[in-house]
């Protein structure tokens, strides 16, 4: 993206720099057999979901808020309805750790 300003007969032109989300490849796991990619695909969303929220002007945050929660729902159908996925409030979801079930008491 270049953003470009115009003061009189000159223009100053700004490239915005990207930022890169480092994910590395897929890893043999337990699933889904159908979607092999869901936690490289879910890593992003969070990310941008997380970025999302340091967007300052509301209209731009809403609109982009948006389109990601539009992204998460094409992504939980895609995953199928033996999966669940849910935001977390800053951490694993509680019982579970954040590879399964804990030990029992």
């Amino acid at each position: 993206m270049i953003i470009c300003f115009k003061f009189g007969n000159v223009e100053h032109c700004y490239v915005i720099p990207v930022i890169v989300i480092p994910v590395g490849p897929h890893g043999p796991g337990p699933g889904p057999v159908n979607y092999p990619e869901l936690i490289r695909d879910a890593t992003i969303l969070a990310s941008l979901q997380a970025a999302a929220n340091n967007v300052s002007d509301a209209g731009v945050r809403n609109a982009l808020s948006g389109g990601i929660n539009t992204a998460i729902e094409a992504l939980q159908r895609r995953a199928g309805s033996h999966v669940v996925v849910r935001e977390t409030a800053g951490g694993p979801p509680t019982g579970g750790g954040a590879h399964g079930p804990g030990p029992k008491d």
